[in-house]
């Protein structure tokens, strides 16, 4: 695609079992304190972060770590787009506005912290509810935490959103495509009610909202599991052929491809194998292009082992947005993965 700037990433490595429990959040059951007795509902866009931190500590030498790690753009998007809208809020202000928002970091400088802290709260004043606080002795040392820390710190906040979404998507979805996949192959999703539009065959669905911007889709396919881990390289040749076979272009020499660096010609991906409803995958984020055609955006993928028929099972969202923000609407596809039984 030409004229965007992409980048080419990797990342091979399985979540910290601890960061899997923090990012683990309660979502349901939430009424208004007056009338339950339980605490209120959280407040806040998706992807909003509430960032509490000293006046002088922010202005300082932190601020461009913290701006490094909050502000940076979403991975394989094709134009920058920022992982969260931030709030700074400085802690002496009246902080009372802020307790209930969802997403909240607090940055402190304490004298008691021999080591740097990481600590986590859930739920603690709203519903739902993750909370951060950062400690270090000084700002340089904060600094340097920050930096050993950035990518678990980024998944807590990004789970808790994927988890909210989920949750919001099990209780209202495309009951078309869930039937869909259910006759298909036996298993259930539960994806944006917009996705009505469906082309299927023996072992491949796709439905999708068949609109020109914000345009979201869902494919399912299956193929013989080797016995081996998952790979990039193996699920690039596996999509691509699937891609070739299902979603053609207007002419016989168009049909939807993994997008590759003009350069290298390596697959625009970055993948991680995880743990996920305490199941191995693969989750694959990337960039798709139509072959000797103009339209592409992103996508991503969670590659699954269903060893007793020894398949590899693929979900995958992408969409076609070129003229609006793409993050929060590809999140949502993701989040969407999330639910697949």
């Amino acid at each position: 695609m030409v004229g965007i700037i992409i980048y080419y990433m990797k990342i091979k490595k399985l979540i910290s079992f601890t960061v899997l429990l923090g990012i683990s959040v309660a979502l349901t059951g939430c009424t208004n304190n007056k009338k339950g007795g339980q605490k209120p509902h959280s407040r806040g866009n998706p992807y909003e972060l509430v960032l509490i931190v000293p006046r002088g500590l922010y202005n300082g030498e932190l601020r461009d770590s913290l701006d490094a790690v909050l502000r940076a753009s979403t991975p394989v998007l094709p134009q920058h787009e920022p992982l969260f809208r931030l709030n700074v809020v400085y802690t002496e202000a009246n902080l009372t506005p802020w307790r209930t928002y969802r997403n909240r970091l607090l940055v402190e400088i304490s004298t008691d912290a021999i080591e740097p802290r990481f600590e986590m709260a859930r739920n603690a004043i709203s519903l739902p509810q993750i909370e951060v606080r950062l400690q270090a002795a000084s700002a340089h040392a904060l600094a340097l935490y920050l930096n050993q820390v950035k990518e678990e710190l980024v998944d807590v906040f990004v789970e808790h959103e994927l988890d909210i979404e989920a949750a919001n998507l099990r209780r209202k979805h495309s009951r078309s495509t869930l039937l869909s996949l259910r006759e298909l192959s036996g298993h259930s999703i539960c994806v944006p009610v917009g996705l009505k539009s469906s082309k299927h065959s023996e072992d491949f669905l796709w439905t999708g909202t068949n609109l020109n911007d914000k345009d979201q889709n869902f494919v399912f396919y299956s193929y013989p599991w080797n016995g081996q881990l998952l790979s990039d390289s193996q699920f690039v040749e596996k999509r691509d052929s699937a891609m070739q076979r299902n979603i053609p272009g207007s002419r016989s020499d168009q049909w939807m491809q993994t997008a590759r660096d003009p350069e290298s010609h390596h697959p625009l991906i970055t993948s991680r194998q995880r743990i996920l409803s305490n199941s191995y995958c693969l989750e694959v984020h990337g960039l798709w292009e139509m072959r000797n055609g103009a339209l592409g955006g992103p996508f991503v993928s969670i590659e699954r082992i269903d060893t007793l028929n020894r398949r590899v099972l693929v979900t995958e969202g992408f969409i076609y947005s070129p003229y609006t923000p793409k993050r929060n609407i590809l999140r949502q596809m993701e989040a969407a993965l999330r639910t697949f039984k």
